[in-house]
C-alpha cells in the first residue's frame, strides 16, 4: 500500500512538472522568440523604453500578487478536501487582489501627473495595465494548490501563442509599441476569465464577497510574504527604472536585453521548485527529517543544473546576444552579459529557500533579509552607479543576488534545522 502510495505521489510531482515545464517553456520561450524581433523593430533605444513602461507595470502585478502564489497556494493544498474553506480562500484572494490592483492604478495616475517621464507616455501605461487586470483573475495558486497545472499550461499557452502572431502580424516599427501592450493585455485578461470560469464551473468553487475580518486574516498571513515579494521585485524591476532616469535609452537597452536573457533561462527550470512546493509543504508536517533530506537532493541537483547552464551560456555570449539583438555586439553589452549571467548558479535557490522559510513559517525573518538586501541594493547600486556608470551597477545586481541567496541558505540549512 505504501509502495502505490509512493508511486501515485511520484507520478502527481512528474504530471506537475512536466506541466509546469510546459507552462514555464511558454511564459519564458516565447518572450524570448519575440523579444529579438522587438528588439529590432523598435531598436535597442525603442526597447529600453519599452522595458521601463513594463516594469512598472510589473511593481503593479507583484503588487495586486500579495505572494499568494506561496501562502494562497499552501491554504488550498491543506485544505483540498474542505469545499466552503477552498470558496472562501479563493474569493478572499480575488477580492484583496481586486483591491491592491486598483491601488495601484491610483498611484499609476498619480505618477503621471506629477511626473513628465510618465505623462509623455500616459497611454502606454494605461494600455499595459490591462496585463495586472489579468493577472489578477488567474487564479494560478489555486491550481497548483490543487495540483492541477494543466489547465495553466493550456491557457497560458494559447493566449501567448496568440500574443506571439500578433506581434509578428502587426508590430513593424517603433510606432507600433502601442500594439505590443494592447496585445499583452489581451492575452492576460482572456486567459484570465477563462481561468476563472474553469475555478467556478469545474472544481465547485464559489465566488462570495467576504466579510472585513476574512479580508483581513488573508491579509495579514500574506503580509510579511508580500513585503518580501515586493522588495524582491522592487530591488530587480526597480533596477530598470532607476536605470531609465540616469543612463541613455540605448545603454538602458543593452542591460534590459541581457536581464531578460537571465530571467528567460533562470525560469526555463522554476518549475521545478513550483512543482515539488505542495508536497514539500505537507512532508513538513509529517516528517521534518524527510523534508530536509528532500530539499538537499533539491539543492545538489539545482547545483548541478544551473551551473552547467551558466558555463554553456557564457561561453556562447557573443552568439546569444547577436541572435538577439541582430546586430554586432558592443563590448558594453558583452561586459553586461559576463557579469549578470552568473546570477544563473543562485537564481533557482532564491525560490526554494524562499519556499521552505515560508513552510518553516519564517516569514518575518524572510521579510528582514530582503529588506536589508533592498536597502543595500539602492545604497551600493546608486553609488556605483554614479562612480561606474551601468558596469558597476550590473556588479550590485549579481552581489545582491548571490547575498540574499546565501543568507537564506544559511538559516533554512544550519539556523532552523534542529
Amino acid at each position: 500500500m505504501q509502495k502505490s502510495d509512493e508511486r501515485s505521489t511520484l507520478y502527481r510531482l512528474g504530471d506537475n512538472f512536466i506541466a509546469l515545464m510546459l507552462l514555464q517553456g511558454v511564459n519564458y520561450l516565447i518572450p524570448l522568440i519575440v523579444f529579438p524581433y522587438l528588439v529590432r523593430v523598435l531598436g535597442i533605444d525603442g526597447f529600453g523604453s519599452y522595458n521601463f513602461i513594463f516594469y512598472v507595470i510589473w511593481i503593479g502585478v507583484v503588487i495586486s500578487g500579495y505572494g499568494f502564489d506561496l501562502t494562497a497556494t499552501k491554504l488550498i493544498s491543506l485544505h483540498r478536501d474542505e469545499p466552503k474553506k477552498i470558496s472562501e480562500i479563493f474569493s478572499a484572494v480575488i477580492e484583496i487582489k481586486s483591491i491592491l490592483a486598483f491601488a495601484f492604478l491610483l498611484f499609476l495616475t498619480l505618477l503621471i501627473l506629477l511626473f513628465d517621464k510618465f505623462a509623455k507616455d500616459a497611454l502606454l501605461y494605461y494600455l499595459a495595465f490591462g496585463f495586472v487586470i489579468g493577472q489578477v483573475l488567474f487564479p494560478i495558486w489555486f491550481f497548483q494548490g490543487i495540483e492541477r497545472m494543466r489547465y495553466i499550461t493550456i491557457l497560458n499557452g494559447i493566449s501567448k501563442l496568440v500574443f506571439m502572431l500578433l506581434i509578428f502580424l502587426f508590430v513593424d516599427s517603433k510606432d507600433d509599441l502601442n500594439l505590443v501592450f494592447i496585445f499583452n493585455a489581451l492575452g492576460s485578461i482572456v486567459a484570465g476569465v477563462i481561468a476563472f470560469w474553469i475555478a467556478l464551473k469545474h472544481f465547485g468553487v464559489r465566488f462570495t464577497l467576504q466579510p472585513r475580518q476574512v479580508l483581513r486574516f488573508y491579509l495579514l498571513d500574506g503580509w510579511y510574504v508580500f513585503l518580501s515579494r515586493i522588495t524582491v521585485e522592487l530591488y530587480t524591476s526597480l533596477n530598470i527604472v532607476i536605470l531609465g532616469f540616469f543612463v541613455s535609452d540605448t545603454i538602458l537597452g543593452y542591460f534590459a536585453i541581457v536581464e531578460k536573457i537571465v530571467r528567460a533561462l533562470g525560469n526555463i527550470l522554476e518549475p521545478l521548485t513550483r512543482a515539488v512546493y505542495p508536497y514539500l509543504a505537507k512532508l513538513h508536517q509529517k516528517s521534518l527529517k524527510e523534508f530536509y533530506q528532500k530539499n538537499i537532493q533539491l539543492s545538489v541537483l539545482i547545483a548541478v543544473l544551473m551551473v552547467t547552464l551558466t558555463f554553456f551560456v557564457n561561453y556562447y555570449a557573443k552568439e546569444i546576444l547577436m541572435l538577439i539583438s541582430g546586430k554586432e555586439v558592443t563590448p558594453l553589452m558583452l561586459q553586461i552579459y559576463h557579469i549578470m549571467i552568473w546570477i544563473l548558479v543562485v537564481y533557482l535557490y532564491g525560490s526554494q529557500f524562499t519556499n521552505m522559510l515560508v513552510i518553516l513559517e519564517k516569514t518575518k525573518l524572510l521579510n528582514i533579509i530582503v529588506v536589508i538586501a533592498f536597502v543595500l541594493n539602492m545604497i551600493f547600486g546608486l553609488l556605483a552607479l554614479w562612480f561606474d556608470g551601468v558596469v558597476g551597477f550590473t556588479y550590485v545586481y549579481l552581489f545582491i543576488a548571490t547575498f540574499i541567496a546565501l543568507i537564506k541558505g544559511y538559516y533554512v540549512y544550519f539556523k532552523y534545522r534542529s
